[in-house]
């Protein structure tokens, strides 16, 4: 009996300390509202920006403009982030709602002073530069940026500084808190402002991460010729340092000149130097089909984006004609009609490009557990499209329909609103440019401001053309930085086509293929297969014919000494 007590005892005391240790709300009890004031009406790449942030901590984020919000709008929720990305007078409505919020309201850029039951302070409209910022406290370890703008905040014993701005040695507060209220006086929350913001997150969500920095390093342009002697010394750089890795493969080469394409069918060599690594610790991205449009070479050309046009893929890269604006016509609903037109096609194309990818390189033994789209460039509709196809994406994302060169990365993995469902693992780095010398020491002066934020993500790609030596010199600077390296096969990872499932976990890649679809339905993966079984029975029948000459020999061998040997006992007889 008194067993059992003690048992029991332990149980209780186990319920208990398990129990209210911690009133964080879980990530999809954390209703978040995002109000903006956006001039079109559309969240837009401000909000996108924002959304990459704030799905860190959950993923039940609303968006609403501030001319449409409602006070319903606030119910249930949590925390709400106004983000004045211009200088308006606010609704009455809104800001009477925000008076009597009583969750946590946190403002970003213009119109602060219109929240005065909030703030004891007004921003004044006037930006001052800066180019260093630090977390309060941690002067010591600042970080230089470009410059940069900030409104100027004066400082009162009512406020708490949780980041701050420098610049001609004058230092301004950068994000505050007041009486649970936070504001953030920049007018943009893009890198490398985001950084610092990034991790004051944590502190608006009142989140428990812990510190901790997971990182990745990727092994980017591989296809079909690709000098495999330098592919392979490359990895196995990573190899000897147990570090996991990510291999971003192109199926196919396009020579931009003669057309031509080559597969990696066309080059084993190459092929078997990916399959080794794959099975020494690299994780393979499809990294496009083609990495290529019109006529640009692979590596060199963009595939989900016309940079031409600058507008997502809506035509045949030989068609010349221009895209139609709004006023190319009579009515609304015929331009809608038209651009339902444009994104059939845009889904169409980018189908099969996903689809051929995945298919081509899992006939070839290649196993993708994750997508990374050539010079991070794709639609939003891209996303949602590639968001079937894949639950890990992988680089920075593009954050405008307008104008592929606005993107950015969050400081963290997310799941921001617009990739439907994908994971994003962020490049945080950049990489080692060839013709820079300092790119090593650059990368590891990043990687110590990522480690900034509590789990900032420390992450980078790499050529294998540049040999192994300057990525050695870039581990040995992480060496001492505790860094989680991720391996793609612990992630959790799921890739769909239409003939193909690769599942992985706990280190484990899983393949459903249909193999007579995948090896009748491309010519490429037919004649590989055609090949691949000719020559396994033509050594078959070598080793076959070997073993037969052998035998014969040994038989021969054995009967010439047993002849031998009777021959000689006869003479003894």
């Amino acid at each position: 009996m008194k067993k059992y007590l003690i048992v029991l005892c332990a149980l209780l005391m186990v319920f208990a300390s398990t129990g209210p240790v911690s009133a964080e709300p879980a990530a999809e009890d954390k209703k978040t509202l995002v109000v903006y004031s956006s001039v079109n009406h559309q969240v837009d790449e401000d909000e996108r920006k924002l959304d990459m942030l704030l799905s860190h901590f959950t993923k039940n984020i609303d968006f609403v403009h501030v001319s449409e919000f409602q006070p319903d709008d606030t119910k249930d929720t949590t925390h709400i982030f106004y983000y004045g990305s211009r200088n308006e007078q606010l609704p009455d409505s809104f800001l009477a709602s925000m008076d009597s919020y009583e969750g946590t309201l946190t403002v970003i850029g213009h119109n602060q002073n219109q929240f005065k039951d909030h703030f004891s302070f007004e921003a004044s409209p006037k930006l001052s530069n800066f180019n260093f910022m630090y977390l309060d406290g941690e002067k010591e370890e600042k970080i230089k940026i470009p410059l940069q703008s900030v409104f100027t905040v004066p400082v009162n014993e009512e406020i708490e500084v949780l980041a701050w701005a420098e610049g001609g040695k004058k230092a301004k507060p950068l994000v505050m808190e007041e009486n649970g209220a936070y504001y953030a006086a920049s007018p943009d929350v893009i890198s490398p402002v985001s950084t610092l913001f990034g991790d004051v997150l944590h502190d608006i969500y009142q989140s428990s991460h812990e510190e901790s920095h997971p990182g990745y390093i990727r092994l980017e342009d591989i296809h079909p010729l690709v000098d495999p002697e330098k592919l392979k010394e490359t990895g196995e750089v990573l190899i000897e340092n147990d570090i996991p890795f990510m291999m971003a493969v192109i199926p196919v080469y396009t020579d931009p000149e003669t057309g031509r394409r080559s597969h990696f069918s066309d080059y084993p060599e190459t092929l078997e130097v990916i399959q080794y690594l794959q099975e020494n610790g690299g994780s393979v991205v499809l990294h496009g089909y083609t990495h290529q449009y019109r006529a640009s070479e692979t590596g060199e050309g963009f595939e989900f984006w016309d940079v031409e046009n600058n507008t997502p893929i809506y035509k045949e890269g030989r068609d010349p004609s221009p895209i139609k604006r709004p006023d190319d016509f009579h009515t609304r609903d015929a331009y809608e009609d038209y651009m339902a037109e444009l994104k059939d096609f845009e889904r169409d194309y980018t189908e099969t490009k996903l689809n051929k990818g995945i298919q081509e390189l899992t006939g070839f033994g290649l196993y993708p557990l994750a997508f990374e789209a050539p010079h991070y460039t794709m639609s939003q509709h891209g996303y949602e499209i590639a968001s079937e196809f894949f639950s890990t994406y992988v680089g920075q994302m593009q954050l405008s329909d307008e104008n592929w060169q606005v993107m950015d990365s969050a400081p963290y993995s997310t799941s921001p609103s617009f990739t439907h469902g994908m994971t994003v693992l962020p490049e945080t780095l950049g990489y080692v440019e060839p013709d820079n010398k300092q790119a090593a020491d650059e990368i590891i002066q990043k990687a110590e401001q990522q480690m900034m934020v509590r789990d900032g993500m420390v992450s980078f790609f790499y050529h294998p053309y540049l040999g192994a030596e300057r990525l050695s010199e870039v581990i040995d600077g992480l060496k001492d930085r505790p860094i989680e390296w991720i391996d793609l096969k612990e992630e959790n990872t799921k890739v769909q086509s239409d003939e193909v499932t690769i599942t992985a976990a706990d280190g484990n890649v899983n393949v459903n293929k249909n193999t007579f679809q995948l090896f009748t339905e491309s010519k490429t993966l037919f004649h590989y297969f055609v090949q691949n079984t000719a020559d396994k029975v033509t050594w078959t029948m070598v080793g076959v014919s070997s073993l037969s000459v052998m035998l014969f020999c040994f038989y021969t061998f054995v009967s010439y000494r047993r002849l031998t040997q009777n021959e000689r006992s006869d003479q003894v007889g």
